[in-house]
């Protein structure tokens, strides 16, 4: 008996400590995240889709990106489709040399290309100066306008195509350009 009582008294003591400690303890459950209801208005939410773009390396048509040696902007995009599975997509882009020193720029460095984001079909382009000399030469604050021509085998997904341009003179780090707009047009 004497057993019983010892064991119990001992039982509560320890619970009792256990309980004390405890007590300065306050668990702390997290509520489960309640959604919040869209509020913006459509012009705010093209400004956040706009600001995201941005945040990743993507324009739009008419937005510029200046280096040592180019500034380039993309005026448009178009696809004329040659037949059933395939098509051309044509750039008209727009490089201006900001050079401050006097230099010319040859633009034969950049190398352009399409990527449909959805796809991963990558189609490495050719650019169609009207001006070649112009072309290796530009002097320095001029700037110049010529196509860019991508033969695009597989046409699905018109509105994926984004345009790359880099240069080994002139690294642009992954600018990239939406290409919106590509109605087919048969030519």
């Amino acid at each position: 008996m004497k057993s019983i009582i010892a064991t119990t008294c001992i039982a509560f003591m320890v619970t009792s400590l256990m309980t004390s400690c405890s007590d300065g303890k306050e668990t702390v459950q997290a509520e489960p995240q309640k959604k919040v209801e869209s509020t913006l208005s459509p012009a705010e939410k093209q400004e956040r889709l706009e600001m995201e773009q941005l945040e990743n390396g993507i324009m739009s048509y008419r937005e510029s990106v200046k280096g040592g040696d180019y500034g380039i902007v993309v005026l448009n995009g178009t696809y004329e489709k040659t037949n059933e599975s395939s098509g051309i997509i044509k750039a008209q882009v727009k490089v201006e040399n900001v050079h401050e020193d006097g230099t010319d720029v040859d633009l034969s460095p950049l190398k352009f290309w399409v990527k449909n984001e959805k796809t991963n079909q990558k189609v490495i382009g050719k650019a169609l100066p009207n001006d070649t000399q112009k072309f290796k030469n530009l002097p320095q604050g001029q700037s110049m306008v010529f196509e860019v021509s991508f033969l695009i085998k597989d046409v699905k997904d018109l509105e994926n195509f984004y345009l790359y341009i880099d240069s080994k003179n002139d690294p642009l780090d992954n600018v990239h350009w939406k290409l919106d707009n590509l109605e087919p047009t048969q030519s």
